[in-house]
């Protein structure tokens, strides 16, 4: 059966693929695409073991570009590229010696799952703050899909082995591409963000989120939640009304936009960065330098460092005259 459906999967994957590439402003559609190719691989290579061996290393690396690339899709904080060097190579090389060491085979195994179970789990923790309420009900239903795909290839494994579990997983991933290139441009049309027009109470309940923002930005238990709380109107209405007025997309975003342009204010006064990033609603030093650097694309000593000098630049000098001139 495999040896049937397996080619089938994989010229699905591969038509796929090229109509992602194709797409020119979708996120990661290079590694969408990257890693469509290397699923259609590893189905043949599951149905056809001899004659692909040689493309083990290559087809090993697929856990990490599909994780990457539906990271990107979704629009997800990526990790940094050295982690994902150093994944690159540890897939790599277990997949070339695994076979001699069967403890080494399963360390890749654990390290393929948590590259796969990883995206469900950094998509759910994302759904609370997100304000497109489209892609809220898309990242509902590619969660679902997930859990479905996963659970019928755990049970087809538990129940037959690795055979009869590639044979339902080829099968489910064939369905799942004759959806999404039936249903792909629909789908693509319904998550485009667009800004639309606010009425008379969105804008009077948008001057409303801003004041309540400036005294509550520095709150930093404050969520998207605890804000329609206090401003007392639904989450979803809330959503909108902060996509279409202020343009964000997701609500830690947002967020950080108040609290960076807090901390830039005050830059120049005494304390720390550190002191400076708990006083605006930060827990910890780390996650400022990242949410600063990624907003201003240099980290807050070397801004304000920057402010600093051109500071002492712009003040005239107030050193004493020699006597007689």
């Amino acid at each position: 059966m495999l040896t049937l459906i397996a080619p089938a999967t994989a010229s699905a994957q591969i038509m796929l693929a090229v109509l992602v590439w194709r797409q020119t402003a979708l996120p990661g559609r290079r590694e969408m695409a990257a890693a469509l190719c290397l699923g259609a691989l590893y189905f043949l290579h599951a149905a056809f073991p001899e004659a692909l061996k040689p493309l083990v290393p290559i087809i090993a690396t697929g856990p990490l570009v599909f994780n990457r690339a539906v990271g990107l899709g979704l629009e997800l904080t990526p990790r940094p590229l050295k982690v994902d060097a150093a994944l690159l190579v540890l897939l790599v090389g277990l997949s070339g010696i695994g076979h001699v060491f069967s403890a080494l085979q399963l360390v890749w195994d654990v390290v393929s799952l948590y590259l796969f179970f990883e995206l469900p789990v950094r998509l759910w923790r994302r759904l609370p703050g997100d304000l497109l309420n489209a892609r809220r009900r898309a990242s509902y239903a590619l969660l679902a899909i997930g859990t479905l795909l996963g659970a019928g290839v755990a049970v087809a494994s538990i129940l037959g082995g690795s055979a009869p579990a590639a044979t339902v997983g080829a099968f489910l991933t064939l369905c799942l591409c004759l959806a999404t290139a039936a249903f792909g441009g629909e789908l693509k049309r319904t998550l485009t963000p667009q800004r639309s027009v606010l009425n008379v109470a969105e804008t009077r309940l948008l001057q409303r989120v801003r004041t309540e923002m400036a005294e509550a930005y520095a709150d930093p238990n404050l969520t998207l939640s605890r804000l329609a709380q206090r401003l007392g109107v639904a989450e979803h209405h809330l959503r909108r009304v902060i996509h279409a007025g202020e343009g964000e997309e997701h609500f830690s975003r947002y967020l950080n936009r108040w609290r960076i342009e807090s901390f830039k204010a005050r830059a120049k006064a005494e304390g720390t960065i550190l002191e400076l990033a708990l006083s605006v609603g930060y827990n910890s030093l780390s996650a400022f330098n990242r949410a600063f650097k990624a907003s201003e694309g240099v980290t807050p000593s070397a801004f304000r460092a920057a402010l600093k000098a051109k500071t002492s630049e712009t003040m005239p000098n107030t050193a004493d005259t020699p006597s007689g001139q």
